[in-house]
């Protein structure tokens, strides 16, 4: 992996850090602001296309309220125009009367525009348990 992307990559996670704590417009920055670009939040629903994935981000930043946030990466893939990263985002969220330790599974999806990395997708839910009843 070339330092461009692992210059990113930093970015992006500290960015990712001011959204859960409100501050959306680092992570906007880092954005494609194409049609294709798609979000998939924890909180339900999706947007598709720069000005709605914009909104969605705005939106997200004022109700997430998490701090603490640390990132467990399970895979990252990088080609020469594409990659992706699939990442334990571990934070606690203040909501309610109680903090509350949460884990949610991102993958998001990157393209170099410009010779510069973008983030194209972003898939955030929250993990579920392991279902211990399964067989």
């Amino acid at each position: 992996m070339d330092e461009a992307w692992n210059q990113f990559v930093r970015a992006c996670q500290q960015a990712l850090g001011e959204l859960v704590e409100g501050r959306p417009e680092p992570f906007k920055a880092l954005w494609s602001h194409a049609e294709d670009v798609v979000i998939m939040g924890a909180f339900g629903g999706y947007e598709r296309g720069w000005e709605q994935v914009s909104a969605r981000l705005d939106w997200a930043a004022k109700g997430i309220a998490s701090t603490d946030r640390s990132v467990e990466n399970v895979v990252t893939a990088v080609g020469d125009d594409l990659a992706y990263t699939v990442d334990l985002e571990h934070m606690t969220r203040h909501a309610g009367d109680r903090p509350q330790p949460r884990t949610l599974c991102c993958t998001q999806a990157y393209r170099r525009e410009s010779g510069q990395w973008k983030v194209v997708l972003r898939h955030a839910d929250e993990l579920p348990r392991k279902d211990e009843q399964q067989r």
